[in-house]
């Protein structure tokens, strides 16, 4: 026979029920911690912090002109080896070394002095990459280029990707500034057959400072994209390059002959002069960029040696008359056209209908009994033909 049922009063419900939540809330905040802290256990989720980029490795720097050119190669991964998912910021610090042995203490106050002086927005920076690096020019006042005996400034760069932190300094780059060489003027550009002519006003000379002594011309060159040739021909600031400006010669002379050029191809030109300091070679700023596109208006030369023989009638063939004349040497040599008269001073009409490729020719559509005059002409791979060559007579025999 079953026992009297257990009286359950409202308060011990309610005690039951305020346990079962304390519970809960318990265990929900076990599960936060675990989730915001970790638990040690592999599969545990990490903390969120800032991403930071791996330092910049290979800052170098040069000067040209009245800046400091640094170049580098922007990193592509954080700190924790993970890829940026953006284009990072750029700031660049420069300082002026501590003269003498430097000590902690020196040291110290050098740090002390770094100062930012540049800023590359993430949205700018593609505008100074050439090559897959980072080309930044540091202009530099008027103070920092006095010093006959050359000033020491030092660079370094950090980027970031947010506000909170930026990467650890790069490298740290010295390099010894002087009073820049004077800007070269009147660059010009003159097409010839075999060379694209570069001429430019020298310098005009001026008292040379530290013991600077003149160290020629530096030439550099960049092809144009096809697509902003016609506009870079007429205005060299709209010219969009296929590659970064690369040095093409140097020398003393006013002049140079870029003989490495392609006909059908836009070259963008800008020149520096140059002076030597000691070791340093110092460049002056571009001068006003020169563009042109090579175009070959040139045609070869005329054939020479034209001869000609007339075939009589025969039972087999009809009259001809065979043409030869001497090989053209030109390497774009396309081919040769024949004109022929019955006017001597005239050069008449075109015989053949494709170019001939070799030098001789039978014109089989005389008559016979008549007389004929010949020229040849040749033609390149640019469709430039040559003046005609001499003419000569051929009196086809009668029948």
């Amino acid at each position: 026979m079953a026992g009297p049922k257990p009286e359950v009063s409202c308060s011990m419900i309610g005690g039951t029920r305020r346990l079962a939540h304390a519970g809960y809330k318990t265990a929900l905040a076990i599960v936060v911690s675990a989730f915001l802290f970790g638990c040690g256990s592999p599969n545990a989720p990490t903390p969120r912090h800032a991403i930071v980029p791996m330092p910049v490795t290979d800052l170098s720097a040069r000067q040209v002109g009245d800046a400091i050119v640094l170049e580098f190669t922007l990193p592509t991964a954080s700190t924790d080896l993970q890829p940026l998912m953006e284009t990072p910021s750029v700031e660049v610090y420069r300082n002026v070394p501590q003269t003498g042995t430097p000590t902690a203490k020196s040291r110290a106050k050098d740090k002390n002095t770094e100062r930012l002086v540049d800023t590359i927005p993430s949205e700018m920076v593609e505008q100074y990459r050439r090559g897959g690096r980072i080309d930044f020019p540091d202009k530099l006042n008027a103070s920092d280029l006095t010093a006959e005996g050359g000033t020491e400034l030092t660079y370094t760069v950090r980027t970031h990707v947010t506000r909170a932190k930026a990467s650890a300094d790069s490298n740290a780059v010295t390099v010894r500034v002087y009073p820049p060489p004077t800007t070269v003027q009147d660059l010009r550009v003159t097409p010839t057959e075999t060379a694209l002519v570069l001429n430019w006003s020298a310098p005009q000379a001026v008292a040379e400072a530290g013991g600077a002594k003149p160290a020629g011309f530096h030439i550099y060159r960049a092809e144009v994209d096809p697509t902003t040739a016609a506009a870079a021909v007429l205005n060299p600031s709209q010219a969009k390059l296929i590659a970064p400006e690369e040095l093409l010669a140097q020398t003393s002379a006013t002049e140079y002959r870029d003989m490495s050029f392609q006909f059908g191809h836009t070259y963008l030109y800008r020149v520096r002069a140059a002076e030597q300091f000691g070791p340093a070679t110092i460049e002056s700023a571009d001068s006003a960029p020169a563009a042109l596109t090579a175009t070959d208006i040139f045609p070869p030369a005329a054939p020479r040696d034209l001869e000609a023989v007339s075939v009589a009638t025969t039972k087999e063939t009809p009259a001809s008359v065979e043409l030869t004349w001497t090989v053209n040497t030109e390497p774009d040599l396309a081919g040769y056209n024949v004109y022929r008269s019955e006017n001597p001073e005239v050069p008449g009409q075109k015989l053949n209908s494709e170019l001939l490729l070799v030098p001789t020719f039978r014109d089989i559509s005389v008559v016979p009994g008549k007389s004929y005059s010949y020229r040849v002409g040749a033609v390149d791979q640019s469709g430039n033909q040559s003046p005609l060559s001499s003419p000569v007579e051929a009196q086809v025999p009668g029948p």
